[in-house]
């Protein structure tokens, strides 16, 4: 890839990522979002499919015997912007605060750098658009179970990153983030006034016997695992004189290991029933994984690193990280890995971290982006 060539394919990112910048859109409901990629698609004559779910864009390019999968998150979150930029979210209450809109924007610019040679690619290459990486219910998962992994090889992703500087590319060896059971806990009592607590069932007294519980539970069943127990709420009653039937509590489990994850959940359901029977009321529990972990395959890392230092690119090590990725999804079907790109720059004041409203970034750092995944796919070893 030549610098003109670069340059152009940055400035077309560039002038994509604003105009999702501006009318973010969350979860599945992401209607100017997908019209956009198709148009940019059409445009490039790159034809398209929305038949792998709601919101969803999947479009083949070249024709080799082994398929590469490439991935764009196309979501923004339910953030107040508070950054003061020309192209700010013109949306009330809705932000690119993680940066998807740039995963999009680099990842129509590597579409159009690859259909451009597409007689040269060694592999067939399918772009992913994907809706909801951030919401509750998984679009990766949803793409997965509607076979958008069927005839794929591997697959690449990328996020940008505030804590790389502008330009870096970083990578990281086997195991990188984390799988997350996002679980809801409640617990149900008898309400009473307050003056006659011995005629009713405290579900607050009983969440707080668990809360406790559950904090000996994990530490003692982890054993030195790598773990994160967060309580993100908890709630319950109305008012002081009544004693509360109702109280709920929403975790965030972190993991690596599956065997953990098991068994805290048996240690979960046996603390609740233990608890229900032991104040009288009951126990109601939502379990579920919401991803698995990223685990970055280390033959794919390597030939990464291989295509970057032929192109004059080199990678940085990043450590393993306790955040979570949907992209785990797909990782549960065929092997691959996540980059990172880097997009500090202090003098912009670009360093907030990811969901934050005031999060910014040095737009310059997708040019290093598009031509990481050019470089891998149009050099990639496809034994």
């Amino acid at each position: 890839m030549t610098e003109q060539e670069l340059n152009a394919l940055f400035d077309d990112a560039v002038r994509i990522r604003r105009q999702l910048h501006e009318y973010p859109e969350v979860g599945f409901d992401l209607p100017r979002t997908v019209a956009l990629v198709a148009a940019e698609l059409d445009a490039l004559g790159i034809p398209h499919t929305d038949r792998y779910g709601t919101c969803s864009i999947v479009a083949d390019i070249g024709r080799g015997e082994k398929t590469i999968a490439l991935r764009a998150d196309m979501d923004a979150l339910p953030v107040e912007e508070k950054t003061g930029l020309p192209y700010a979210s013109k949306i009330p209450g809705k932000m690119h605060a993680c940066g998807h809109d740039s995963h999009t924007a680099l990842m129509l610019a590597v579409a159009k750098h690859l259909k451009s040679h597409e007689d040269e690619l060694p592999v067939r290459v399918r772009l992913i658009f994907q809706p909801s990486e951030e919401g509750a219910i998984s679009g990766a998962k949803m793409m997965v179970d509607n076979g958008v992994m069927d005839g794929v090889d591997h697959i690449l992703c990328t996020h940008c990153e505030n804590e790389l500087d502008a330009g870096a590319i970083g990578v990281c060896y086997g195991d990188y983030m984390a799988a997350c059971i996002p679980a809801t806990i409640r617990f149900l009592g008898k309400s009473t006034h307050a003056a006659l607590p011995h005629a009713g069932v405290d579900a607050i007294a009983m969440a707080v016997t668990a809360y406790c519980k559950f904090k000996e539970a994990i530490e003692r069943e982890a054993n030195g695992a790598r773990y994160i127990w967060s309580v993100g709420r908890f709630s319950g009653g109305q008012v002081h004189n009544v004693v509360a039937d109702r109280c709920e509590m929403d975790v965030s489990f972190r993991f690596y290991d599956m065997d953990l994850a098991r068994r805290m959940e048996a240690e979960v359901r046996r603390i609740c029933e233990e608890v229900a029977i032991q104040y009288g009321g009951e126990t109601e529990i939502d379990w579920h994984m919401s991803t698995g972990a990223v685990y970055n395959t280390p033959m794919i890392v390597e030939a990464f690193e291989r295509a970057l230092a032929t192109d004059g690119l080199p990678a940085q090590p990043i450590p393993q990280r306790m955040s979570s990725e949907d992209f785990g999804w797909y990782l549960e079907r065929v092997p691959g890995m996540i980059f990172r790109f880097g997009t500090r720059n202090e003098a912009l004041g670009c360093t907030a971290t990811a969901h934050r409203s005031d999060f910014r970034i040095d737009e310059r750092g997708m040019k290093n982006a598009i031509r990481a995944f050019c470089a891998y796919v149009l050099r990639c070893d496809t034994e």
